[in-house]
C-alpha cells in the first residue's frame, strides 16, 4: 500500500485524514504544509513532516491528496503538483454514495454522507462537502466547494473556485459562474453569473 501525503494541516485535513483511514486504515499518511506556523504540528496523530519542497527530497513517486481548504490555494497548488508531475489523488468517504457515472476529479474530496448521482462530474480539486447532494448531470469546477447539507438539483453547473455556502438549495438546471460565494441558507432560483457574493431566499448580489 503506497504512502500518501496530504498537504495541509488545518481543518480540512483533518476531514481528509479521516476520510482516508475509514476507508484504508492502515495506510500510512504524511502531512506536509507551506505555512511556517505548521512547523511541529500534530494533526489526528500525524506531525507535519516540512514543506512542498520536502516532497520532492524524500518521497518522489508518492501520491498527493488536498487537505487545504480555500478554493484559490487548492487551485494554486494542484497546478503546482501538476507543474512537478505529481499524481494528485481524490479522496471518497466510504460512507458517500457515489453513482457508478459520476466522474471524479484529482484532487477532488467528497466528503461522508455526501450523495453524488446519474453522470454528475466532479473537477479536480472540488469538494463536495458532509452530508451535500449532487444529483444528475451537474457540473462542479475545479476547486468549487459545495458546502455541508448543500443541495444541488439537476443540471447544475458550479464555476471555478466557487463556493456555495451550507445549507444553500438550488432548483434545476442553474448556472453558478466562477469565484462566486452563496452564503449559508440560500435559494438559488436564477443564474448567478458575475463573480461576487450573494445571499438570501432567493440570492441576490449583495456585494454590488
Amino acid at each position: 500500500m503506497s504512502e500518501l501525503i496530504i498537504f495541509g494541516s488545518g481543518g480540512h485535513a483533518k476531514v481528509v485524514i479521516e476520510a482516508v483511514r475509514a476507508r484504508t486504515p492502515d495506510r500510512p499518511i504524511i502531512l506536509i504544509d507551506d505555512d511556517p506556523s505548521a512547523a511541529g504540528r500534530v494533526v489526528l496523530g500525524i506531525p507535519v513532516s516540512g514543506t512542498r519542497d520536502w516532497i520532492a527530497s524524500n518521497i518522489s513517486g508518492s501520491p498527493v491528496a488536498l487537505g487545504i481548504g480555500n478554493n484559490r490555494g487548492r487551485s494554486e497548488l494542484l497546478d503546482w503538483l501538476a507543474s512537478e508531475g505529481c499524481e494528485v489523488e481524490p479522496v471518497v468517504h466510504p460512507s458517500a454514495i457515489v453513482g457508478s457515472t459520476v466522474s471524479i476529479g484529482a484532487g477532488a474530496f467528497v466528503a461522508a454522507g455526501a450523495v453524488l448521482i446519474a453522470d454528475s462530474k466532479i473537477g479536480e480539486a472540488a469538494i463536495v462537502n458532509t452530508a451535500a447532494s449532487v444529483d444528475h448531470d451537474c457540473q462542479i469546477g475545479k476547486a468549487a466547494h459545495i458546502a455541508p447539507g448543500v443541495r444541488l438539483c439537476g443540471n447544475v453547473s458550479v464555476g471555478e473556485r466557487s463556493l456555495i455556502g451550507v445549507g444553500t438549495a438550488v432548483r434545476p438546471g442553474m448556472s453558478i459562474g466562477a469565484d462566486i460565494v452563496v452564503g449559508a441558507g440560500s435559494a438559488v432560483v436564477t443564474d448567478l453569473i458575475e463573480a461576487g457574493t450573494y445571499a438570501g431566499c432567493p440570492a441576490r448580489r449583495i456585494d454590488a
